[in-house]
């Protein structure tokens, strides 16, 4: 099923959804994505947690050694063979860029803006199946592909974790509401609820064993602490100051040792100085911030060598690609429309900016009606730095 343009949240309109829901309370929603399809199979997702630079992890409950085992891929072939029957997980995170196909059950979730979603992630498991009871600290839509997953939660909960383990598990998780999801189901649970979902044993129509698999849709939050430090990182490398400390008629000091509270006066305003919290700058790099593609640095985007006019007869008769590792966002004001590209800024015109961040297929000739020189420079950058292919 085609799921572009898709109403994913039943009878729940997307404004009462964002309204009641959002950031807020829990929603189960049956039937969410009807006659759904897993754009991968447990066998597929299996290949792709042995690839490298692939975000894998196994999660193994009733380890010999002790509890709650955490393993990262990149996985030999041979360690899936040597697995306990029941009470494990395999989790692969960023399927949609590894497997561009998968994008379509991340697009129906489009109104929330692009730059806020994150990746999907996709898990497997056998029977009994679990990560553990835990929170996560960011919006989370869990739809169920294939098998079933009993989801517990609880919005009251004691965040006393296990020792002794590298995952961050619930010690003494009590659920106050519970649903088992079938395939299409779908639960979403805003931020910092506690949540406990366990594969469940089932078969389809022809009595075969079905596999239990999760799509995880994740938003990003970042923390204060991390946007802060990029900001002023930001700052250093785009705003340099070649203002240095002064201290013009100081007072003598009635200590030679001490710091004076006039002295840490001074460099608050000092500080201050080299803080920039204008509109344009936090625009220009708000966008670049959150374009940014520098955790798939290892999956480099083909780099090519065109000239315009190779790129024009090339992609005369053919659309253009946006990589599944890039990221294109845009900001418009009367003044200015900013395009955004895998951590980069160009200013375009808003028709330029809104056709080449419509889709992941653009066709070159609506581009080519629209687009001055600075454009066509600017195209022909992000092909030949692999953020486009013809």
């Amino acid at each position: 099923m085609d799921f572009e343009n898709f109403h994913c949240l039943g009878e729940t309109s997307v404004e009462e959804f964002l309204a009641d829901y959002w950031q807020k309370k829990p929603l189960l929603i049956r039937n969410a994505f009807p006659n759904i399809e897993s754009p991968i199979t447990a066998e597929e997702l299996a290949g792709l947690a042995c690839e490298q630079n692939v975000n894998s992890r196994i999660v193994i409950e009733k380890h010999a050694k002790k509890p709650w085992q955490l393993e990262f891929g990149p996985f030999d072939e041979e360690r899936f063979s040597n697995l306990p029957e029941s009470h494990w997980s395999l989790l692969v995170s960023d399927v949609e860029k590894h497997l561009p196909e998968a994008k379509s059950l991340v697009k129906p979730f489009r109104f929330i803006p692009d730059w806020r979603i994150d990746d999907l992630m996709i898990s497997y498991a056998p029977s009994g199946g679990s990560v553990g009871a835990h929170t996560d600290a960011y919006d989370v839509f869990l739809l169920q592909l294939s098998g079933q997953r009993l989801w517990q939660i609880s919005e009251s909960f004691n965040d006393e974790i296990l020792n002794d383990t590298d995952l961050c598990i619930l010690k003494n998780f009590s659920a106050e509401q519970e649903w088992l999801l079938n395939p299409g189901d779908m639960l979403y649970l805003p931020p910092n609820v506690a949540h406990h979902g366990v594969a469940q044993p089932s078969s389809d129509t022809d009595d075969n064993q079905s596999h239990c698999m999760t799509a995880s849709i994740g938003f990003r939050a970042p923390s204060l602490q991390t946007i802060s430090s990029d900001y002023i990182q930001y700052l250093n490398e785009n705003k340099p100051s070649s203002v240095r400390y002064q201290d013009i008629n100081p007072t003598l000091p009635e200590h030679h040792a001490e710091i004076s509270e006039e002295t840490v006066t001074h460099f608050i305003h000092y500080i201050k100085q080299g803080l920039i919290i204008e509109r344009d700058d936090v625009r220009r790099w708000l966008g670049q911030y959150c374009s940014d593609n520098k955790a798939f640095e290892e999956n480099a985007n083909e780099q090519t060598d065109y000239s315009y006019e190779q790129l024009a007869n090339s992609a005369k008769h053919t659309v253009l690609q946006v990589s599944p590792f890039s990221h294109f966002l845009f900001n418009q004001t009367d003044m200015q429309t900013l395009l955004f590209v895998d951590g980069e800024s160009f200013e375009v015109s808003n028709a330029f900016a809104k056709l080449i961040c419509s889709d992941e297929i653009i066709e070159f000739q609506k581009l080519e009606k629209i687009m001055n020189d600075n454009e066509k420079s600017i195209l022909l950058y992000l092909i030949n730095n692999g953020s486009l292919a013809c």
